[in-house]
């Protein structure tokens, strides 16, 4: 198991204006603390529920599309936070817009949870 990278709220406000409009207002601040904190979620203490960094920065871009913390660029934000998290955890990605575009349709539906989400960052890595 790789070790796990821990990043909170200041985490994800650094990422998002660097992305996205520096005014961007949060719409739901509970939604945010749930999308920086989902991915440290432990089953019992000090066993991690998200093992592996590819499911663990699924959580982001998994929450961002379907909590919408921000008031606009949920995506944009979530795939970043995401990238940077996989990143820092030495497994870089690189997606094609058109594959992104069609992931995040599928979990706006529903369609993709954390793991189908995981599945396609593996699939994407590039380290």
């Amino acid at each position: 198991m790789s070790p796990i990278i821990r990043v909170d709220v200041s985490w994800v406000l650094q990422i998002q204006p660097a992305i996205s409009p520096l005014n961007l207002p949060i719409a739901d601040w509970g939604a945010l603390g749930f999308m920086a904190d989902r991915h440290m979620f432990e089953r019992e203490h000090g066993v991690p529920y998200y093992e592996e960094p590819a499911v663990r920065a699924a959580t982001f871009l998994h929450t961002a599309l379907l909590l919408r913390p921000f008031t606009d660029y949920n995506l944009v934000i979530g795939w970043a936070c995401t990238s940077q998290y996989m990143h820092v955890s030495g497994q870089p990605l690189q997606a094609k817009d058109d594959d992104l575009y069609e992931l995040a349709q599928a979990v706006r539906a529903q369609e993709a949870d954390p793991r189908a989400v995981a599945q396609c960052l593996e699939a994407w890595r590039t380290g």
